[in-house]
C-alpha cells in the first residue's frame, strides 16, 4: 500500500464499507420478503469498483454487470434510489421497472447491467467508438464475470477494440464461478488476463483482493486508454462469500473454500493499514462506519416510502410508438 496517498486509502475504505453494508442491508430485506424475484449479492467482491470509480472523471462510460454495485455507489449514485430500484419502487432509478439486474443511470455514465453473460461487452464498443470519433480523453470500463467468458462476445469485442484501438478497460471480476459451475468447466485456459495476447492487446491477471496490485493495475490501463493507446484486459481474482443467488444451496463448494476468503477480507485489511499507518484513528474509522450505516437506514426508509408504479408506468418505453397502448 506504500504508493496509495492517505486520501485514496480512506475514499476506497469509504466506497468498499458502503457497499459492504448496502448489500448487506439488501439480503436482509431481502430475507424478511421485502425484495421480490431474485437477489445477486457481491459481498466479498467490494474493492475492484471501490478502486476503480476514484480515477473516472465527467464522460466516462460505466457498462456494469449484474453483481457491480461497487460501480454504482463509488460513482456516487443515491443508495436510496438504488436500493428503491431493487426493491421495484416507482422512486427507484429506472421507476422500478428494471429490479435488481437491470440498472442504469445514464447521469452518472452507468450505461446499465442485464442479467445476460457477456450482453454489455458489444455495447461497450458503441459508447467507446463515441469516444474514439470525439477525439475525447474519456473511456469506457467494460465490467463482467469469468462466466463471460467462454461466449463469442468476449472475443467479438476484444478483437473489433483491439483493431479500432478504442478507449476500453476490460475488467473481468473472477470469482471463479459462472453460476454455479466451476471455471474449471467452462475453460481450459483458466488465466483470463492471458487471453489478451491474441488480440495484440495488455493483459493482466492481478489479485482483486490486494488494493495495492488493484489500484496500481488499474491506474495504469486507464492511463493506457486515455492517451489513446488502445484498449486493456484485467482479470481480477476475487470472490463471492453469498452464493449465486440468495438461497443457493452452494452445493458446488466446501465451507473450508468460502471461509478460506472470507479470511481475506479486504476491507479489514485496509483498515488494519489505516490503523497501522496512523492515516486514521479507531474513532475516525468507526465515524466512518456510524455515518455510512445512518446513510443506508435513510435509503431503507426512502425505497420503503417510495409506492409501487402504476399499471399506465409499467407499459411506458415498450413500445416505440406511445399511441399502441
Amino acid at each position: 500500500m506504500k504508493t496509495l496517498s492517505k486520501q485514496q486509502l480512506l475514499q476506497i475504505f469509504n466506497n468498499a464499507f458502503l457497499t459492504r453494508t448496502f448489500e448487506e442491508a439488501t439480503i436482509d430485506l431481502f430475507s424478511k420478503g421485502e425484495i421480490d424475484g431474485w437477489l445477486h449479492s457481491g459481498v466479498g467482491q467490494e474493492l475492484v469498483g471501490s478502486v476503480l470509480c476514484t480515477f473516472l472523471t465527467e464522460g466516462d462510460y460505466i457498462i456494469p454487470y449484474h453483481r457491480s454495485k461497487s460501480y454504482f455507489l463509488a460513482r456516487g449514485v443515491d443508495p436510496g434510489k438504488l436500493l428503491a430500484e431493487i426493491m421495484g419502487r416507482k422512486d427507484g432509478l429506472c421507476g422500478g421497472v428494471g429490479g435488481e439486474a437491470h440498472i442504469a443511470d445514464i447521469a452518472k455514465g452507468l450505461i446499465g447491467s442485464t442479467g445476460i453473460l457477456g450482453a454489455g461487452m458489444p455495447i461497450s464498443l458503441g459508447t467507446a467508438f463515441k469516444q474514439y470519433y470525439e477525439n475525447s480523453n474519456n473511456i469506457t470500463i467494460c465490467s463482467f464475470g469469468d462466466g463471460s467468458v467462454p461466449q463469442g462476445a468476449f472475443h467479438e469485442s476484444l478483437n473489433f477494440a483491439a483493431t479500432w484501438n478504442l478507449p476500453i478497460v476490460f475488467i473481468c471480476e473472477n470469482n471463479f464461478y459462472a453460476e454455479l459451475s466451476p471455471i474449471s468447466k467452462g475453460m481450459k485456459q483458466q488465466d483470463i488476463g492471458k487471453k489478451a495476447e491474441a488480440y495484440g492487446i495488455p493483459g493482466f491477471t492481478v489479485d482483486g483482493y490486494d488494493v495495492e496490485a488493484v489500484h496500481s493495475h488499474l491506474e495504469s490501463a486507464i492511463a493506457h486508454a486515455r492517451k489513446g493507446e488502445g484498449p486493456s484486459l484485467i482479470e481480477f481474482k476475487t470472490y463471492r462469500w453469498r452464493g449465486h443467488y440468495e438461497g443457493d444451496p452452494q452445493v458446488y463448494r466446501t465451507i473450508e473454500e468460502i471461509e478460506s476468503w472470507v479470511k481475506r477480507d479486504p476491507l479489514k485489511k485496509i483498515e488494519e493499514e489505516l490503523l497501522t499507518s496512523k492515516i486514521a484513528t479507531k474513532e475516525h474509522i468507526e465515524k466512518i462506519k456510524d455515518e455510512i450505516k445512518q446513510q443506508i437506514n435513510e435509503a431503507i426508509a426512502f425505497a420503503k416510502a417510495s409506492p409501487f408504479p402504476d399499471e399506465e408506468f409499467l407499459l411506458r418505453n415498450v413500445y416505440s410508438d406511445d399511441s399502441l397502448y
